[in-house]
């Protein structure tokens, strides 16, 4: 392959530089060889498994020990864990995390076939199995709402701890508290990520946790504060004591935390530090626990209550709960910066919003587990498992060669913004999954998976005419992700692409872009990660003059399957730590889409179409291919479609028009396009692959009727005779029809 210059598209843009020579080819991962994965992999876990068991609970408000077990995705690591947790640890009570509802029922069952008693916990917001739209909890929609708020459920919404006769009027019938009475002998729960920072679901105890999957961005939040927010007087704080008093010291500390919050505010207005201010460590602390108590009495509330007082309920307290956890987390964050000694904050900084100024705070919440921990993550990052709250004692990699044959646009990054804004581009890669839809049914390869971002899917099912109006997320997500769009299934990037095995029988994926980012988000994910460590700074990016910010390009080595030496400029953050979330967010986010394929156990090669030139770890690509080149032309577009449609397709530029309307939608048009670019019949064919050229017949016919004349036709057919059966019964009654060239003449 030559280094390419910056090469135009067909409409005369520049398309970017792509691919070039390197000064060495990249270093290849150590693939592990199929057919010694099982029996290492099971060597990880059980020695990982007797390790965890062998440990006590971590004490407390100190992580819990983990042990990572990092092999590819598809190498059947979770299978594999159960089937141990069931010959080594049947009666033990072990907790089970997977990203998804679907997922844990998938793993229950597979659990049951083994003999384990599994048990899936299905939250309170879950429907009922087998009940249409019911859910699991009567009152799920004020239970969320109160779990925003930090409130235990159980002694607020079901039965009250001190008063067990003042408990919810659904106590007796409720679903979600008889799946935990009905759990019988399960002593394996299946369920949610979520559950882990919630306690755990009645007297389950857990000896051990298996968490299938990543799960660190959930634990990651953001809060912005209005600055005119931030210095109001904290008008509920009780300044007077039982016997209607006014507390001087009390009245001392508002002053001063009304103080230090103008301070601080304007402090950072003006382009300073907020631990520049005089205060100490032990100030800051004092005024978020001052916080705490400067909000409105909550109301209170009983499980006993009306639906309708716990939502005024409620209600009240969401409109107070930034003046208690959000103010308090400012000051915190600050009392433990000024701790470790620093002169700057990376987590709390000012930003501009269209209302005004505000407070942006970035903040993690660690894990509060204390069980042994076994992460089961073909992504999993020790530095940010370290950040959430996991001690990690070891970890253990394994990585396996995809059966794939690859193919990767190198030339292009096909951004979210020009894919969402970009209805030319989106129909050249309809075109081009028309094409390998074609391809894989001819091949039968078991269908065609395309990805990408969610809001890109969303632009496309939009261009095919659906209409999503009044229909709520999830709803939106079921008709994506069970309508085979123009021939495909699809899927987006995210928790949807993890541990799913329901795309594996697919012959080919095809990726669209990339899930990449804003640099602001990105710096954000690290400033909560790693934010305010002691003695060393997180390296950010600078705006320009114009305010602007551009991630400087490294070049990158895509990892060749023939051994080439072959990079592309790729646009990397340069902290190292930041750089390791936009890896997990952009790149691995890539390779778990594709491994819904399960490449590395296929038995022969399926298809990857990667629509983006960021090189993609332990994925060797077969060929670097640009955007121009790869892309369906309008004529071949149009032979694609016909087949799809019809079966072949007449040359002629009413046949265009009358055979391929999506892609001629007028005669005019064809015979404009087809007089201006020359277009021959072997030119239809290019793109195809050989065994389908094969069985494409080009076919000399005339109509039947009055001043017809001849035309060439193509027609896609097991054999000649069939071609000309075909040409009778779509295009008939014919004067003649006779195969012009045998198919292996036609140059493609």
């Amino acid at each position: 392959m030559q280094d390419h210059p910056q090469s135009r598209d067909s409409a005369g843009r520049f398309a970017g530089r792509g691919a070039r020579p390197a000064a060495a080819p990249s270093a290849s991962p150590l693939f592990t060889p199929i057919a010694e994965a099982a029996d290492r992999l099971r060597t990880c876990l059980e020695t990982a498994i007797a390790d965890l068991t062998g440990t006590e609970l971590s004490p407390e408000g100190k992580p819990a020990p983990t042990i990572v077990v990092a092999a590819s995705p598809g190498a059947g690591k979770s299978r594999l864990c159960r089937e141990l947790l069931h010959e080594q640890l049947t009666t033990d009570d072990i907790a089970f995390h997977v990203p998804t509802l679907a997922l844990a029922e998938e793993a229950a069952a597979d659990a049951a076939t083994l003999g384990t008693p599994a048990q899936v916990v299905r939250g309170r917001s879950a429907k009922v199995p087998g009940c249409c739209g019911e859910k699991m909890c009567a009152k799920s929609d004020l239970v969320e709402r109160g779990a925003r708020l930090g409130l235990n459920i159980h002694e607020t919404f079901c039965q009250s701890g001190n008063d067990p006769g003042d408990r919810c009027e659904h106590f007796e019938t409720c679903t979600y508290l008889q799946q935990f009475e009905t759990s019988g002998e399960a002593s394996h729960r299946y369920m949610s990520t979520r559950y882990l920072d919630l306690p755990n679901p009645g007297k389950f105890k857990p000896s051990l946790r298996v968490v299938d999957e990543t799960f660190w961005a959930q634990q990651i939040s953001f809060i912005e504060i209005p600055l005119s927010e931030f210095t109001v007087p904290r008008t509920f704080l009780r300044l007077h004591g039982r016997n209607g008093r006014k507390q001087a010291h009390l009245a001392g500390r508002h002053a001063d935390l009304l103080a230090a919050a103008r301070a601080l505010v304007d402090t950072m207005c003006a382009g300073h530090s907020p631990l520049a201010l005089s205060y100490s460590a032990e100030d800051y602390a004092e005024f978020a626990t001052l916080e705490h108590g400067s909000h409105a009495p909550a109301a209170q509330l009983s499980p006993g209550q009306s639906e309708h007082k716990q939502s005024e309920a409620l209600a009240s307290a969401e409109r107070n709960v930034r003046y208690t956890s959000w103010f308090a987390a400012v000051w915190t964050c600050l009392a433990e910066a000024k701790a470790a000694g620093r002169s700057t904050t990376e987590r709390l900084c000012l930003v501009q919003r269209r209302e005004g100024p505000s407070l942006r705070l970035c903040q993690i919440r660690p894990l509060s587990l204390r069980e042994p921990t076994l992460v089961l993550d073909a992504d999993a990052d020790p530095e940010i498992l370290a950040a959430t709250g996991c001690d990690v004692r070891q970890a253990s990699y394994m990585t396996l060669r995809p059966n794939a044959e690859v193919v990767q646009i190198h030339d292009r990054r096909m951004t979210q913004g020009s894919l969402r804004n970009g209805p030319e581009l989106r129909e050249d890669w309809r075109r081009v999954i028309a094409r390998e839809v074609l391809t894989d049914r001819v091949e039968q390869g078991g269908g065609v998976l395309v990805g990408a971002s969610r809001k890109v899917v969303l632009e496309f099912f939009r261009d095919a005419g659906h209409d999503f109006s009044g229909k709520s997320d999830a709803e939106v997500s079921d008709i994506m992700l069970t309508t085979r769009l123009h021939g495909a299934r699809w899927l987006w990037f995210g928790s949807r692409a993890l541990g799913s095995n329901d795309y594996k029988d697919c012959g080919t994926a095809v990726i669209i872009g990339r899930e990449e980012l804003p640099t602001t988000a990105l710096e954000d994910y690290g400033r909560a990660l790693w934010g305010d460590r002691a003695g060393v700074d997180l390296d950010f990016l600078i705006p320009d003059a114009t305010g602007a910010v551009r991630m400087p390009a490294i070049e990158v080595p895509y990892l060749m399957k023939d051994g080439s030496a072959q990079s592309v400029e790729v646009a990397c953050h340069p902290d190292p730590l930041i750089r390791r979330v936009q890896r997990q967010t952009r790149e691995l986010a890539t390779r778990q889409l594709i491994e819904r394929l399960r490449l590395a156990r296929a038995e022969r090669p399926k298809r990857v179409v990667l629509g983006c030139n960021i090189p993609i770890p332990g994925v060797p690509v077969d060929r670097l291919v640009s955007w121009e080149e790869f892309k369906p032309r309008r004529h071949e577009a149009a032979l694609v479609a016909a087949i799809l449609q019809k079966g072949g397709m007449r040359l002629s530029a009413a046949g265009l028009e009358k055979d391929a309307p999506g892609i001629f939608a007028r005669r005019d048009a064809a015979k404009s396009y087809l007089k201006r670019n020359h277009v021959q019949p072997s030119d239809f064919l290019r793109g195809l692959p050989a065994a389908m050229r094969d069985q494409i017949h080009h076919i000399e016919l005339c109509e039947e009727r009055p001043y017809a004349r001849p035309c060439s036709a193509l027609v896609f057919a097991s054999c000649e005779a069939n071609a000309l059966s075909f040409a009778e019964a779509q295009w008939g009654p014919l004067r003649f029809a006779h195969v012009r060239d045998a198919p292996q003449r036609l140059r493609a």
